[in-house]
């Protein structure tokens, strides 16, 4: 996708997400209806086995998981690839989870009642759903260009989107986050990152201007 057709999709993630969040802070009924049956029918689903696969699921996609993991991943890098990919990686997580933590504050949404595991904060964004998203379009930008087949670049495409849902999904299963709070994460992640990766070369050369020479 060309940078224009990207900044331009991007821009369009991030106005509908300001129009949801705008939704939020002037309590829209249909936002409340849309919240109110989705909470609904995964109340239905609620069994202590299906507790236990979500509280896994809510861990690996957990903020400090994914960012722990996201370290990891760019000190590899670091080491058999480049300085200047690693930095560019984990900049892309961190500056992208400091924009949700300052969105959140100022949406100051309070989180749903009768959470399953009690948690605290505001609620828009979801920082698991937004980590996340960042992790899958990272570690898909890093293996689609080796991927030479198109099913299996679909089938990683797919993959990466079910993990999504499912981290979105346990956030919304324990009642820490309504299910308008995981959509604007997605809608959020997907509008930062069409936005900042086309400037990924730029961005880059800066960095690499920045590093001592002998790195």
């Amino acid at each position: 996708m060309p940078a224009r057709q990207k900044n331009l999709v991007g821009a369009g993630f991030l106005i509908v997400f300001t129009y949801l969040a705008y939704c939020v802070v002037t309590h829209a009924v249909w936002l409340q209806q849309f919240d109110s049956v989705t909470a609904t029918l995964l109340a239905g689903i609620v069994t202590p086995a299906n507790s236990i696969v979500f509280k896994v699921i809510a861990f690996l996609g957990s903020p400090a998981t994914v960012i722990g993991i996201t370290c990891i991943l760019c000190l590899w890098i670091w080491i058999r690839h480049s300085a200047i990919l690693s930095l560019w990686i984990g900049g892309l997580q961190l500056f992208g989870s400091a924009i949700a933590e300052v969105v959140k504050s100022v949406v100051a949404r309070p989180r749903p009642l009768h959470q399953l595991i009690p948690d605290t904060g505001f609620s828009l964004p979801s920082g698991h759903t937004f980590c996340t998203a960042i992790f899958v379009f990272t570690i898909l930008m890093l293996v689609l260009p080796s991927i030479k087949k198109r099913n299996c670049r679909i089938v990683a495409i797919i993959a990466g989107f079910i993990w999504i849902i499912f981290v979105a999904s346990s956030r919304v299963y324990f009642r820490d986050h309504f299910a308008s709070d995981v959509v604007g994460s997605v809608l959020l992640a997907s509008g930062y990152w069409l936005l900042i990766t086309p400037y990924e070369t730029q961005i880059k050369n800066l960095i690499g201007k920045c590093l001592p020479e002998r790195i």
